[in-house]
């Protein structure tokens, strides 16, 4: 998608999060570690490499990070933002459970996103790029691919597919089938079956650099 381009200066990288039951089921077909685990440990190398390329970060209140946002069974959390001092403790406050519904992980997205920069004009806005971690298709899934051509302009979204088997082809057609609806402003990857973290973290830094 030759469009796609989110990189750059200005650009507000932020985590969308799917924490459904789903998520407590082995990484791949041959792999029982669960796939929030298998994240979790990507995640972790991700916010390592953020906070040393961050050097203000650790004059922020709590430390900069990665802001995070869960979604699953029609709720939204913020958990503000992720960092290497902080990731253990808030990951071990998620409830994984529940089925998944996106809109209401992207309507606090676009609220947090709104409120942290509404003050500046619109052309000084930093892009938004929203990283999306799931393993399952949406139920409200035409609602978020008709919400991301409304917002598009100043959003870029990065779909990460993680899972294995069946449910995952079916997710990964159903954002695909999102990316063609919203060309130049949706990238789907799939980690289809990867059980390594390292794989996983390499591939979400390069979607934000």
């Amino acid at each position: 998608m030759s469009n796609y381009n989110p990189s750059g200066p200005g650009k507000e990288p932020m985590l969308l999060l799917d924490t459904t039951g789903s998520m407590n089921y082995g990484t791949s077909a041959t792999s029982k570690t669960p796939r929030r685990v298998t994240i979790q440990e990507a995640i972790s190398i991700l916010v390592e490499a953020l906070a040393r390329e961050d050097s203000e970060a650790e004059h922020e209140e709590g430390g900069g990070g990665l802001r995070t946002i869960t979604f699953a069974n029609g709720l939204a959390q913020d958990l503000e933002d992720l960092n290497p001092r902080n990731l253990r403790e808030k990951w071990n406050s998620i409830v994984w459970d529940g089925g998944t519904l996106i809109m209401p992980g992207w309507n606090k997205m676009l609220q947090v996103y709104t409120e942290e920069f509404s003050a500046r004009p619109m052309a000084q806005r930093p892009k938004l790029l929203a990283l999306i971690i799931t393993d399952g298709e949406a139920r409200d899934f035409q609602a978020f691919a008709k919400a991301i051509r409304q917002s598009a302009g100043t959003i870029y979204v990065a779909l990460t597919i993680i899972g294995y088997g069946e449910e995952h082809e079916r997710t990964l057609a159903a954002y695909q089938e999102a990316a063609a609806q919203n060309p130049g402003h949706v990238q789907v990857y799939s980690f289809g079956s990867q059980t390594d973290p390292q794989e996983i973290a390499r591939g979400l830094l390069q979607m934000i650099e």
